[in-house]
């Protein structure tokens, strides 16, 4: 009898344990993410894209081009947008039950195919983003570009 209260008291003691352990806000996930799109991009790494663009994706670059997850995937890993390094600065995130809307901004060095032309898009961009929260997580559901 003993070693069965002994036993209860440790699962108890564990559970309390794990239960009590900090977890991710909503916030900090969401900056994990966006923090991740930037490797991404450099890696032009096309499943964790798929992953985590919501399958309804739209993006809006800075020339008023909209593009669904397909064309977007594409234009970060095929060429379109050749980025050699990326890195965030000034999250914010609001987090509305399973929405979220924030921005970013993504400081980038590459290039990309603008107008059939290869230049320079080295600079800092505003990203302004919408997000989903899914059954595997929160998604990207929305980026719109903007030159600062």
């Amino acid at each position: 009898m003993k070693k069965l209260i002994l036993l209860f008291f440790v699962v108890f003691t564990l559970t309390e344990a794990y239960s009590a352990r900090p977890k991710n806000s909503d916030k900090e996930l969401l900056a994990g993410l966006v923090d991740s799109f930037a490797v991404a991009m450099v890696k032009k790494d096309k499943l964790w894209m798929t992953n985590n663009f919501s399958d309804s994706l739209k993006m809006y670059d800075p020339s008023g081009a909209a593009l669904d997850k397909v064309s977007t995937i594409k234009t970060f890993t095929e060429g379109i947008y050749d980025i050699k390094k990326s890195a965030t600065s000034n999250k914010s995130f609001m987090v509305n039950g399973s929405d979220a809307g924030g921005s970013t901004d993504y400081t980038v060095e590459g290039t990309g195919l603008i107008n059939g032309n290869k230049m320079d898009i080295t600079g800092t961009y505003k990203f302004s983003l919408k997000f989903k929260k899914a059954a595997k997580g929160w998604q990207i559901a929305e980026i719109l570009i903007i030159n600062n």
